[in-house]
């Protein structure tokens, strides 16, 4: 039952992400955002990625996220670019009322970086 519950947790967050993600993109470089199944014919670009961390560092008391993320801009013309993307910030103490604010403020703060690497 624990696993099954992580694992719940884990897609949950990764489906969060993604839609902070796309949101976030949409916002600040005016592009329509699709995810593979609304898109019909040959996207612009195509951004991929996998949410590597998205938890807490105990010993160094931050939350991390970090973000490892693939672009190809022109299908098919272009080669795939790779970026990793990590966010810690601090936290008073390892307990959940610190924890969602720092993960999110860090999760906020990796969709606006990826948003931006995507607009240039």
């Amino acid at each position: 039952m624990d696993q099954d519950l992580a694992r719940t947790r884990l897609t949950t967050e990764r489906a969060d992400v993604e839609r902070l993600l796309a949101d976030t993109v949409a916002a600040r470089t005016g592009r329509v955002v699709l995810s593979s199944v609304q898109a019909v014919g040959d996207p612009s670009a195509h951004l991929g990625g996998e949410l590597r961390s998205f938890g807490l560092d105990a010993g160094s008391r931050q939350a991390v996220v970090t973000f490892d993320a693939s672009l190809v801009r022109i299908p098919g013309k272009s080669g795939v670019e790779k970026q990793r993307f990590e966010v810690r910030v601090p936290v008073a103490s390892i307990d959940a009322a610190s924890a969602g604010p720092a993960l999110n403020d860090a999760a906020n703060q990796i969709a606006g970086q990826v948003a931006d690497w995507v607009g240039r």
